[in-house]
Formats: C-alpha cells, structure tokens, sequence
C-alpha cells in the first residue's frame, strides 16, 4: 500500500492534505510549503444530489484519480497544478457520461507569517483550463475561469482558523462572451485530537451563478498521519441555495459527497 501511494505521488501527485489545499479542504491556508518540498498523492471522490434539478443534469458523479503537483518553488512561494481526474456521471434516465476533468493552474504568495498575534496572510491566483465539456453530460463549461483569493491564517494553542475571501470571473457555459462575477469564502477550523490525528469543519458559500441561488456548503473530515503520509476520509452537506450548476457538475451543488485521499510528503534537491 505505501509502494503503491508513493509511486502515484511521484507520478501522479495529488493535493497536499496537511496544507488544506482541493479536495481535503476548499479553505487554503497563508503558509507554503518552503522552497523544494513538494506534497502529492491520489483521491476519489462521490458526488450526489438527491434529486436532479433536470433529466439532462447528472444525478451523481464519480471522480477517480483526482491528482496535481503541489511545488514549494520559493521560501513564500507555491506553484500549483490540480486536476479533477475522471467524471464518471448517472443521470435519471438511467444513462451514464464519461468525462476529462478540468486542470487548475494556481500559484500562492505568503506576503506575513504569524508573528506577535497578528495572523499569516497570503494571496492565491488561480485560472481553471477548459478541458471538460458541458454537452452533452453538463460537465464542464468549455470556459476558462479566473479565480481570486485573500488567505488568512491564525493558529491558537490547541487549533487552527482559516478564511479565504475569493473573487472569480466564470464563463458562460452556452453563450460566448457572457461572464458571471462571483464572490464567495471559506472558513475553516482544524483541531487536533492527538499527535497524529486531526479533524476539521468548513463553511464554503458563494453568490450564485446567474439565475441560480447563492449556495453555501458544509464540508468536514479527519487527517490520519503516518510517517510521510497522511490519509484523509471527508464528506460535504449541502447547507443552503439550490443544486443547479453553471456549467461545472457539483460545483457546491451536491446534496452530500465522500471522498478519500493518500498524500505522500517529500523534498527535491533541485531546488535547492
């Protein structure tokens, strides 16, 4: 099992767990991971809505092998690269649609570090790739998106608080030229229960995409560390707004969702 991890992370590297980047955790930290380590692993992810909004939007999604690389390319600098993998997505007529998911390209900047009570602060830039179709399965929405963030990162004696305030600009999925402005945030909590398990709630909201409602989303779940890896198993409630997408399938818009995720830390000289 840990050849195995160890192997996809090289190859196939994935989100960092520790530092609460997609899909462990929506809310970034401020901090990077310092010049030459890098984080990686692989995921899988269960999406469902209890109800279609329509037959021709997916009822549930299966993402296999949801991977990126996580780069520390400077003391304060992070370079990103996440993918959604495979969206194998049911859809109420009892039919089935294959997809590619999009790639992410993101790079965070921690501009202060905690000091003298004052919390970490960082910004994140990041631009999601068209890679996914939105017909006929609804998946994706063949637009790049631009998304924007301020991080905010404070540490108490026992626990850990996190906010992102974000602005994105998304492209209409069906009508070219035509974008949507959207502001949302991510707070978070992460407390420890022991030396080597933790456990973390979030909140992720954002005004809607169009006619659609503004959505918030309640996610949660447990960090196990061994070594270096860490092992997550986390899952999302659909708290408020409906569950119509814009052209990304289960973007906040699931009823609930469950994932799991191995993570494999380790450094790379030439950076150094």
């Amino acid at each position: 099992m840990r050849f195995l991890a160890g192997f996809l992370s090289v190859f196939l590297v994935c989100s960092s767990l520790s530092l609460g980047q997609h899909p462990i955790m929506h809310a970034e930290s401020a901090l990077t991971l310092g010049r030459g380590n890098v984080q990686g692993g692989l995921a899988v992810e269960y999406l469902e809505k209890n109800a279609a909004p329509s037959p021709e939007y997916p009822q549930s999604v299966l993402r296999l092998m949801v991977m990126g690389w996580h780069f520390g390319v400077a003391d304060n600098v992070n370079f990103d690269l996440d993918w959604l993998g495979g969206l194998s997505a049911a859809f109420q007529n009892g039919t089935h649609q294959f997809d590619w998911g999009d790639l992410t390209v993101s790079t965070k900047i921690t501009f202060f570090r905690e000091k003298d009570g004052i919390p970490s602060i960082g910004v994140r830039t990041a631009v999601k790739l068209p890679s996914t179709s939105y017909f006929p399965g609804r998946l994706g929405s063949n637009e790049m998106d631009f998304h924007s963030f301020i991080l905010v990162t404070k540490q108490f004696s026992s626990f850990e608080t996190r906010l992102n305030l974000r602005f994105s600009i998304v492209g209409h999925p069906e009508v070219v030229g035509v974008q949507d402005d959207v502001y949302g945030f991510e707070t978070a909590i992460l407390t420890p229960l022991s030396d080597s398990f933790k456990l973390f709630a979030e909140l992720d909201g954002f005004t809607g995409y169009e006619e659609h409602n503004n959505k918030l989303l309640s996610r949660f779940g447990g960090i196990y560390h061994d070594g270096n890896y860490d092992y997550g198993l986390y899952g999302s409630l659909r708290a408020a707004g409906d569950n119509r997408d814009f052209g990304n399938a289960f973007d906040a818009s699931e009823n609930w969702s469950i994932g799991f995720a191995v993570v494999r830390a380790f450094s790379l000289s030439i950076f150094n």
